[in-house]
């Protein structure tokens, strides 16, 4: 056989072909490797960091973020579509049949995450101002207090009930006089703080619960809805809010700083490392195949390197190399 016989024979891109056939080869010596033969931590872990160091020194990068960010706000805020209408039906109602499922957080995971000292100071303000503006409505003159009005006899006896009674009801109820007012936002700020750890408990009771999963099954549901619901226009528009570039400028900061120290591919290898632990050593087919994966990955990659090796075995180069690989010498004096 020629060289412009062989070429033919290679340039088959039948299935079943030569060239077919060739590309299967490679792809199933490819899946008997070990899955950290394949990728090696070592080398994953340079590559990861040369890439990121090439896109940290990128002059480009950032401009070509912006354009994309800019690219999809004006997507977003001339659809006018919800983000229900966007999204497959079957997406839409597969969440929400995850959102369903009985499901009840830890209890002590839940106060780890919301009660954390801004949280604890918004809900204290809004608690505060929710109590002083209430006494001061209750404190208004019976003419002008709709809650009042109709009850001048009743709020009396209880208001004398209450002072007797002390505690914070006697301290809003003393409120009720003109002359003491202005100690109601003192006795609020002082009710506030030791009510504070109360309604933070109940609200993680509220929501880890397992007798109440109905109940936080539901409330993840409507939020789900809330979320689908809203149009994308109005996503759009809270994009331009969100300042994106300001924020990838201080991930390219802490990278910068991160890559710069001499642990960074140390770091990365032992988290690759860390990841293929229990898979490492197993080949790619054995992986794949208990993923229900194998004659997926089996076929597209026999598609796609068989349409990557198809132009280069119809190039011109191509054939320049192979007659010379035919026709050359061997050491042992015989030709190609």
């Amino acid at each position: 056989m020629n060289s412009q016989q062989l070429l033919a024979r290679l340039q088959d891109t039948s299935a079943e072909g030569p060239l077919d056939r060739l590309a299967a080869l490679v792809v199933e010596h490819e899946l008997s490797q070990p899955l950290e033969t394949l990728f090696p931590p070592a080398l994953v872990a340079r590559a990861l960091k040369t890439a990121l160091e090439g896109w940290l020194a990128s002059d480009t990068a950032d401009r070509e973020l912006a354009s994309a960010i800019e690219h999809l706000h004006r997507q977003l805020t001339q659809d006018p579509r919800t983000v229900r209408e966007a999204v497959p039906p079957e997406l839409s109602k597969g969440l929400a049949e995850l959102a369903a499922r009985r499901y009840s957080p830890d209890r002590a995971l839940v106060l780890a995450v919301v009660d954390r000292p801004p949280v604890r100071s918004l809900a204290r303000g809004l608690l505060l101002n929710v109590l002083i503006e209430f006494s001061r409505k209750v404190s208004a003159p019976v003419t002008e207090n709709r809650i009042a009005k109709g009850f001048s006899g009743l709020a009396k006896l209880a208001a004398d009930q209450a002072r007797s009674s002390g505690g914070a009801l006697g301290g809003i109820a003393s409120a009720l006089s003109d002359e003491i007012e202005r100690q109601v936002e003192k006795r609020a700020r002082d009710f506030t703080d030791s009510a504070l750890s109360g309604i933070f408990q109940q609200f993680a009771d509220a929501l880890t619960d397992p007798n109440r999963a109905s109940e936080q099954a539901e409330m993840r549901v409507a939020i789900l809805d809330g979320v689908l619901g809203q149009p994308l226009a109005r996503l759009g528009r809270e994009l331009s809010r969100v300042d994106v570039p300001g924020g990838v400028a201080v991930v390219r900061k802490g990278l910068s700083q991160w890559l710069a120290s001499k642990d960074a591919t140390a770091e990365l290898e032992g988290w690759l490392t860390r990841a293929m632990e229990r898979n490492g050593k197993r080949p790619v087919r054995e992986v794949l195949g208990t993923l229900g994966l194998l004659d997926t990955f089996q076929k597209v990659g026999r598609d796609a390197l068989r349409g990557r090796l198809a132009p280069i075995v119809a190039s011109e180069p191509f054939a320049r190399w192979l007659e010379t690989l035919m026709t050359e010498e061997t050491p042992n004096g015989t030709r190609g």
